[in-house]
């Protein structure tokens, strides 16, 4: 799409604000890394919440941290402009994963500048200053880089971009910045509705998640629900003597083993009676997406480091539009060093279940206990009483997590149409065409602002495919932020009158 004069003007602001002002940038946002967030630390987020607020609120918002009892709190705020062609909500979380510093080349909470990746030989510099080169390909080494905190950095720098060169924004902005995305937004539905006046917007745009695989810009408009379950069979009330006892008392390990194996078959396709049934069928605006994606599977196969996909030829964009059924842990007795010759108690094992458009989660769940229920177990919701122990030859218990459902954006959406046309523009470099993903492999519960805000969602992604979220030596490579910056001058720049919604009055 050809850039209008608005968007040539952002984005010549935005290049020249990160070769005046970048290492300003960078430093700024190792600041903001070195604020210690894990998911749950209550003091920890409300001091990332307070910086947020003073950060845009020098930037001339109106901000306000929230706290409801037994939460952690919620940034809200809005940024107004003079003639707004429509009204953009912008979510990001500021919590992180829990970090073992033992596991990381460098500390976590103290933002560490590297040449390239630690794997390819990448060596420690300081931070630049006034005047000093940047090299895109640098990478910085900290909890949060990539997931989530990169968004707070680039939107803060394009609106210094803008308001250095006198640049009108042609959006009006309405903020949520939650601290409990990573474990799971438990009160993010009571923030919205308890805030729902004040998040007024004509669509919402969630800037998380990496870039493609490939490196080139993607829009993504849609994500996999969740839900999961934990599950334990039981054998006898304590470990025996497997010479003694083996062949003879019932193995829960091996019939938990042998269950869960069953759940799936050769093909890749999971057992479980009913569980494609509500599956939405794929849209022809859908298919076109994914057929027009540049191919990634070998280039996934040889870095991730796995001799080939779970099923043979499949696709990997193919796989998100269905719902998946991943072991993420069993256990029983002890291995290694610390195994015993022993007929374990009791086997456990802990599933989640990504869910694709059309699949309840409450359903979904339905069916893996009728699973059980078929196989002639007695399913209970709690530890088993030495009685039922006794009285049950199969026994399990399931304990639920229900989770939250997909939610998708139609492609051909003017909210999808405008938001490719403005990243094509933005990351237009390598003339790439933008990839419009058609959903996530991740799980976000976006429906909640279809629900309770009634209005459209999308995912801007920044960050470098392969960031290491959620892992140790998560890092953000520089060009990534370069991006991002650009990415929202452009986005601050674009017309989005389609996207308005007359009865939502448009700029609110």
């Amino acid at each position: 799409m050809k850039p209008t004069t608005s968007q040539v003007a952002g984005l010549v602001a935005s290049a020249r604000h990160r070769e005046e002002r970048g290492w300003e940038v960078l430093r700024d946002f190792a600041a903001l890394l070195e604020l210690p967030n894990v998911t749950g630390s209550t003091d920890d987020l409300r001091r990332n919440a307070n910086e947020l607020a003073r950060r845009f609120e020098a930037r001339g918002a109106s901000m306000e941290t929230v706290e409801l009892p037994g939460a952690s709190p919620v940034v809200i705020g809005e940024l107004r402009t003079t003639t707004p062609t429509a009204t953009l909500g912008v979510y990001v979380h500021y919590d992180g994963q829990p970090v073992d510093p033992a596991n990381w080349a460098s500390s976590p909470y103290s933002a560490t500048l590297v040449s390239g990746p630690w794997h390819e030989g990448g060596v420690v510099l300081d931070f630049p200053g006034p005047g000093d080169e940047i090299d895109a390909e640098w990478r910085i080494y900290a909890r949060s880089a990539s997931d989530d905190k990169t968004p707070f950095a680039a939107m803060a720098a394009a609106l210094d971009a803008l308001k250095e060169a006198g640049i009108e924004r042609s959006v009006d902005l309405v903020f949520l910045f939650e601290g409990e995305e990573e474990s799971g937004s438990p009160n993010l539905g009571r923030y919205m509705k308890h805030l729902a006046s004040r998040l007024t917007a004509d669509s919402w745009l969630l800037c998380d998640g990496p870039v493609h695989q490939t490196g080139i810009p993607q829009v993504v408009f849609g994500v996999r629900g969740y839900c999961g379950f934990e599950l334990t069979f039981y054998g006898p009330e304590r470990e025996l003597h497997s010479g003694h006892y083996g062949n003879w008392v019932p193995n829960p390990a091996m019939e938990l083993a042998s269950f869960i194996a069953g759940c799936k078959d050769e093909s890749g396709m999971v057992t479980i009676d009913g569980f494609y049934d509500d599956t939405a069928p794929i849209t022809a605006a859908d298919r076109s997406a994914i057929d027009a994606l540049p191919p990634v599977e070998d280039r996934l196969q040889a870095e991730l480091g796995f001799g080939g996909p779970e099923v043979d030829g499949a696709r990997y964009a193919d796989r998100l539009m269905l719902p998946s059924f991943n072991v993420r842990g069993m256990s029983a007795a002890a291995v290694g060093q610390k195994a015993r010759n022993v007929v374990p108690a009791e086997a456990h094992v802990s599933v989640d279940i990504r869910l694709a458009a059309g699949n309840a989660p409450d359903r979904m769940l339905d069916l893996v206990e009728a699973r059980l229920v078929t196989a002639a177990y007695q399913v209970l919701d709690r530890e088993p009483t030495s009685e039922e122990r006794r009285s049950h030859r199969y026994l399990a218990r399931l304990t639920r997590d229900p989770g939250y459902r997909a939610a998708r954006v139609p492609m051909d959406s003017p909210l999808a149409e405008t938001l490719l046309g403005a990243c094509g523009v933005a990351g237009n470099e390598e003339n790439e065409e933008v990839v419009a993903l058609p959903t996530f492999g991740g799980s976000i519960p976006l429906y909640q602002f279809e629900e309770i805000l009634d209005a459209p969602v999308a995912i801007l992604p920044i960050a470098n495919h392969d960031n290491n979220q959620h892992a140790p030596d998560e890092n953000l490579r520089v060009a990534n932020l370069w991006y991002g910056i650009d990415l929202w001058a452009t986005l601050l720049t674009t017309d989005f009158t389609a996207v308005a919604r007359p009865a939502a009055g448009g700029s609110g």
